[in-house]
């Protein structure tokens, strides 16, 4: 069974056998996205691929179950540019941390923590170790921006430069453009490269190896770091598809994965 918690009753949740069950916790943002994306870009492509996920895949290995998607995350870095909502460092690992125990409250064992804005990923690393200890569950980190998840997606359809996929960029604008497309305000896109001082040497960029306390308006004018004018609809399409058989490739290894 693949479902949303939310949909499902008190004790069809009891019911559910525990051993071979997985909770995914969806983690978003609610932040600028440059001139022409919408301030819930990071939620939209990911309540776009759940429903796309449970609309067209089956589970064999037991259950899963979607909680509800937590629509702002930590998101101070893009304060100073408007719509932009976030909690603080020990707000987001307080509500995580009682979440994650209420899961756990319920019987379950294996949690994901479900991602898909990168300024949550440093909080989601560190809270992964403290809820195996406090809870005693088997924790996973899902994330698509420090990871190659959408490396193989990207193959034969990405156009732009090294830097054309981080912010409001050709990914995020494409998959925007395919979920909803009257959000998207494509005459008002820029490309924008990270600063100078991030992106030419070999030790300290906005990729790293080597990373710097940044801020948004730091990085970057438009409050881009990206080329979204290289997005189109058909890229979002053929990158939704493929994330959705990625991501169950990745959640039977999680399946699979007992510690």
């Amino acid at each position: 069974m693949i479902a949303k918690w939310e949909n499902l009753t008190r004790d069809e949740i009891a019911a559910i056998d525990k051993s071979t069950a997985i909770v995914l916790l969806p983690t978003a943002a609610t932040e600028q996205h440059g001139a022409h994306l919408p301030v819930g870009t990071d939620s939209i492509i990911l309540s776009t691929l759940i429903d796309k996920f449970i609309e067209t895949e089956t589970f064999d290995d037991g259950t899963l179950i979607f909680a509800p998607q937590l629509c702002i995350g930590k998101s101070n870095e893009h304060m100073g540019f408007a719509g932009t909502l976030t909690f603080g460092t020990q707000t987001y690992y307080s509500m995580l941390h009682d979440i994650a125990g209420a899961i756990a409250k319920s019987g379950f064992k294996k949690l994901v923590l479900f991602n898909s804005h990168g300024g949550n990923f440093d909080m989601l690393n560190m809270i992964s170790r403290d809820l195996r200890i406090d809870f005693g569950m088997e924790v996973f980190v899902f994330d698509w921006w420090f990871t190659t998840f959408w490396n193989k997606g990207l193959e034969g359809l990405k156009e732009s430069g090294k830097y054309g996929v981080f912010h409001a960029c050709e990914l995020e604008t494409s998959l925007m453009l395919h979920a909803r497309p009257e959000t998207v305000h494509m005459e008002l896109a820029v490309d924008e490269d990270p600063v100078e001082c991030l992106r030419d040497n070999d030790f300290v960029t906005v990729f790293g190896p080597y990373n710097v306390g940044w801020k948004t308006s730091d990085v970057t004018k438009s409050g881009v770091i990206g080329a979204p004018t290289y997005a189109t609809a058909e890229k979002g399409k053929k990158l939704f598809e493929y994330a959705v058989k990625e991501l169950k490739d990745i959640i039977s290894a999680f399946a699979k994965t007992n510690y």
